[in-house]
């Protein structure tokens, strides 16, 4: 095989990680068989070495189907049951430990964008009170800049904390799939 051939399958294999995580894994491959080409072995002899992309993706985590028919119907049923049970019990365990804290915590976040609008908003109240009061124009001033620095802070600072935590729960979700499927 080829070094084109072996990073072709290679990537086709990883498909399911992240585009940029993919592309580094292959430059490391790509490089690792350069390094070998220039200290005197073949490009098959590289390739070779590093073993087959179905044996690296294995040992990456990721899920490659086999190219073999499965057994007969009754030994393709035969593991169901312990595959109903698992998921029976994730789903058992999930509403009573995971899904009022995810409730509470997605609560949270509503709140904190709610107040991350109103912080927004504020100086507009504030601009209006300009014309209808008495109120110094740079105290005016600062406290609409700081109140809208202040919600737009508060704003990315939900943001990055939302997308975290919406990250966690697709990790916790690919777990509870692995668990299903007997992965674990």
């Amino acid at each position: 095989m080829t070094k084109q051939q072996f990073l072709n399958v290679l990537n086709r294999l990883l498909v399911q990680i992240p585009e940029g995580e993919r592309k580094d894994i292959l430059s490391d491959y790509e490089a690792h068989i350069d390094s070998a080409i220039e200290n005197g072995k073949t490009e098959e002899e590289a390739v070779a070495d590093l073993g087959s992309p179905k044996t690296i993706a294995d040992e990456l985590g990721v899920f490659v189907p086999t190219d073999k028919p499965s057994g007969t119907k009754k030994e393709a049923t035969a593991n169901v049951g312990p595959n109903i049970f698992a998921f029976l019990g994730m789903l058992l365990f999930n509403l009573i430990f995971i899904l009022g804290p995810v409730v509470g915590i997605a609560g949270a976040f509503i709140g904190l964008y709610a107040a991350a609008f109103a912080c927004l908003i504020t100086p507009i109240g504030f601009i209006i009170n300009l014309f209808t009061h008495e109120t110094p124009m740079l105290l005016a001033f600062f406290f609409i800049l700081a109140t809208f620095s202040f919600g737009y802070l508060f704003l990315l600072l939900t943001n990055f904390l939302a997308k975290w935590f919406l990250k966690l729960i697709h990790w916790y979700w690919k777990l509870n799939v692995k668990i299903v499927k007997g992965g674990y």
